[in-house]
């Protein structure tokens, strides 16, 4: 596979899940003990955590400050419109990818680029 065709299945496969994902963005916030990850409509959370909280102020907030929420608003920053926009930059760095003689050029000049499809398609980084 070329770095070129690494880039392109990296896009496919983000395209493909964020087709089936909910709209963008996503945003976090309490609501009593669950921290809940939702969409613009905010009607149903996308995901959420329970936490062994008090249910009552100032109690509560004072406990909420405590918790781990660092995966729920990791999730809600890379939301589908992130990864349409990476889908596409991968998408056109591999077009900008042409055939050449020198082996190993792509994987100098798309380093990054193919770093992040090798993560998305989970094969090892050769950068």
């Amino acid at each position: 596979m070329t770095p070129a065709d690494e880039l392109r299945a990296a896009a496919a496969k983000i395209r493909d899940l964020t087709a089936e994902a909910t709209g963008a963005p996503w945003a976090t916030s309490w609501s009593e003990q669950q921290y809940e990850v939702k969409s613009p409509s905010g009607i149903d959370p996308i995901a959420e955590w329970t936490y062994a909280i008090a249910t009552w102020e100032p109690e509560a907030s004072e406990q909420r400050a405590e918790c781990d929420t660092a995966d729920a608003d990791w999730i809600a920053t890379m939301h589908p419109g992130v990864g349409t926009a990476l889908a596409r930059w991968l998408e056109n760095t591999a077009t900008s990818l042409t055939a050449s003689t020198h082996p190993g050029w792509q994987d100098l000049i798309a380093a990054d680029a193919l770093a992040v499809a090798r993560a998305v398609l989970g094969t090892p980084d050769q950068t």
